[in-house]
């Protein structure tokens, strides 16, 4: 049962953090979404025997056993390590610093479906002020559209671009956005 419980919770660790080993960069938001639901699913139908096998151990037999003890401990581990792992962005920070010096000395204001780090970057858009927008594709959902921007003059306020633009300070000129585009 341990060893079933840790292969389910190490697919949705992976799911979750969106980190494959061996991917030179992340599945989209959809697949792991599909994969978290499914392994999930099945996380839950051995939660359940494991339930059903500890209260027939604890309860009928009225004795104690360690094999209890690891199928949860995993999954509580599991999700520390979901809760603690630093979000993907910390993780390619020095890809997105380096990506940010070069286009904003590029002759282009915007590019298309450009990696940076593991991330699929949708579009990149270079702004008068000198702010540049990182579209994440894996965050472009139905009508709403998230990313980093590279502000280092002052918070970035999305006018002119979105609607309902909201942004997170990260660190450093960097923060996190999501909005909705207005010809969505």
């Amino acid at each position: 049962m341990a060893a079933f419980t840790f292969v389910l919770t190490v697919g949705i660790t992976f799911a979750a953090v969106d980190w494959w080993p061996g991917a030179s960069r992340g599945l989209d938001a959809f697949t792991n979404l599909l994969i978290m639901v499914g392994l999930g699913g099945l996380l839950l139908i051995a939660g359940l025997v494991w339930a059903v096998k500890t209260l027939y151990l604890v309860g009928r037999d009225r004795r104690w056993s360690w094999w209890i003890v690891p199928a949860p401990a995993i999954v509580v581990a599991a999700l520390l390590v979901i809760l603690l792992v630093p979000a993907p962005f910390h993780s390619a920070r020095g890809d997105f610093e380096a990506a940010a010096q070069r286009f904003s000395t590029s002759p282009e204001s915007q590019a298309f479906d450009v990696n940076v780090g593991p991330f699929t970057i949708s579009s990149i858009t270079r702004e008068a002020d000198g702010t540049i927008y990182f579209h994440d594709s894996d965050q472009a959902f139905f009508h709403a559209i998230g990313g980093w921007v590279y502000s280092p003059a002052e918070a970035p306020t999305g006018d002119g671009m979105y609607e309902k633009f909201e942004s997170r300070h990260i660190d450093g000129p960097w923060y996190e956005f999501n909005a909705r585009h207005p010809n969505w």
